[in-house]
C-alpha cells in the first residue's frame, strides 16, 4: 500500500510539472530529491529522522510550489504508521501556514485518507503478527503434546513391562512352593526305593506307593495351579464376539481379519470396551435397523469400524462415552474419527508396537 500511494503521489506532481508551461530548475532537484528519499526510505530504511528531514524538504518545496503539498500524505502516512502524532499536528501546521482556504480543504482530506490508509496497514499487521503468534504457540503446544503422548505411551509400556515381570516372578513362586518341594520329596523317596529294592521289599513298596499318591497330588496342585493362572475370559476374538451376540437391539454384522496373536491385552481391552460403548449409542439415539462392526488387522496397526444405518444427527454432542473412547485410543497413540452424517460412523485406528 506505502509503494502504491508513493507512486500515484509523485506520478500526479511529476505529471504536473510537465503539464505546466514554466518548471524551475528547483522545482526539478526538488522533485529528485524526494523521489531518491522515498525510494531509499522504501528499500532500505524509513527512520523517523529521514521522514521529518523530507518533512521539512517539503515544506520549502511548498513555499516555492504548492502543488508538493500533496506529497506531505506521504509523510503523514509514516508517520501515522509509526504512531509519531506530534509530526502530523506540525504537517498540518505547515499546510495551514503556506495554503489557501480551498488547496487547505483538500490538503486536509489527502491527509486524512493517508492517516487511514497508515492505520489500516498498522491494523492489519498487529492482527498479522498476533495469528503468526497464536499458530507458533499452537505449533509448540502440539509440539510438547506428541511429546507428553509418546512419554505416556513409554510410560505404559513400561508399567506393563513391569506387570509382566511381577506376574512371571509371582507363577515361578507360586510353582516352586507348590510344586517343586512336593516333587524334590518323591524324588527323594524314589531315590529311597530304589536302594531299598531286594534288601527290604516290604519298606520299598511302601514307599513307591507313597511317591505314587505324592505324584497324584503333586499333579492335582499344578493344575489347580495352571487353572487359577489361566484368564477367566480369553482376550482374543471370542471376547469381542460376546459383545456383539449380546447386543439384542438390532442385528450385527461383525467381520474381522489378522492375526489377533499381535494385539496386546490392551488393545483387545479397548477394542472391547469401544465396540459396547458404540452399540449402547446405538441403542438410545440411533434408531437404526442395523449395525456393521469390522475389525481388521495388520502389522502396524488395527483398524476398527462401526456403523449403523440410523437417523445420524447434524450436530454431534459429545457425552462421556464419545470423550472416554476417544480418551482411550489417544492414550495409546492412536486416532478416532466420528461422522453422524446418514446413519453414525466411527473409524478407530490402534497403532501396534512389536
Amino acid at each position: 500500500m506505502s509503494f502504491l500511494l508513493r507512486g500515484l503521489f509523485l506520478s500526479y506532481i511529476i505529471i504536473k510539472l510537465i503539464v505546466s508551461k514554466e518548471v524551475a530548475f528547483a522545482e526539478v532537484v526538488l522533485v529528485l530529491l524526494i523521489v531518491a528519499g522515498n525510494v531509499y526510505r522504501e528499500k532500505f530504511d524509513s527512520d523517523i529522522k529521514l521522514v521529518l528531514v523530507e518533512t521539512a524538504v517539503l515544506a520549502y518545496a511548498t513555499y516555492i510550489n504548492q502543488d508538493f503539498a500533496l506529497l506531505f500524505g506521504l509523510n503523514a502516512y509514516d508517520l501515522a504508521y509509526k504512531s509519531f502524532y506530534i509530526g502530523i499536528a506540525g504537517i498540518v501546521g505547515i499546510g495551514v501556514y503556506l495554503l489557501g482556504l480551498q488547496e487547505l480543504i483538500i490538503f486536509l482530506l489527502v491527509l486524512s485518507l493517508c492517516i487511514y490508509f497508515a492505520y489500516v496497514k498498522s491494523s492489519l499487521e498487529e492482527k498479522e503478527e498476533l495469528y503468526r503468534r497464536s499458530y507458533d504457540k499452537e505449533r509448540q503446544y502440539r509440539y510438547e503434546l506428541e511429546q507428553t503422548k509418546q512419554k505416556l505411551i513409554n510410560s505404559s509400556k513400561e508399567v506393563t513391562h513391569i506387570t509382566e515381570v511381577k506376574e512371571r516372578n509371582r507363577i515361578a513362586r507360586d510353582i516352586h512352593d507348590n510344586v517343586g518341594h512336593s516333587i524334590a520329596g518323591i524324588l527323594m523317596q524314589l531315590q529311597a526305593t530304589q536302594k531299598l529294592r531286594g534288601r527290604d521289599d516290604a519298606k520299598s513298596d511302601e514307599l513307591l506307593k507313597s511317591s505314587i499318591e505324592g505324584l497324584a497330588n503333586t499333579l492335582v496342585v499344578l493344575r489347580e495351579t495352571v487353572h487359577n493362572l489361566k484368564p477367566r475370559e480369553s482376550l482374543g476374538v471370542e471376547y469381542i464376539k460376546v459383545v456383539i451376540e449380546s447386543f439384542m437391539y438390532c442385528p450385527v454384522d461383525f467381520s474381522h481379519s489378522g492375526n489377533f496373536d499381535i494385539l496386546s491385552p490392551d488393545h483387545i481391552e479397548i477394542i472391547h470396551t469401544n465396540i459396547k460403548e458404540a452399540l449402547t449409542n446405538v441403542s438410545k439415539y440411533s434408531k437404526a435397523s442395523k449395525a456393521e462392526v469390522k475389525l481388521d488387522i495388520y502389522d502396524k496397526f488395527a483398524r476398527l469400524y462401526i456403523r449403523d444405518n440410523g437417523i445420524g444427527c447434524t450436530h454431534i454432542k459429545e457425552g462421556l462415552g464419545l470423550s472416554g473412547m476417544k480418551e482411550r485410543i489417544s492414550n495409546i497413540g492412536g486416532s478416532i474419527s466420528i461422522s453422524s452424517y446418514n446413519g453414525f460412523l466411527i473409524v478407530c485406528i490402534l497403532p501396534i508396537v512389536k
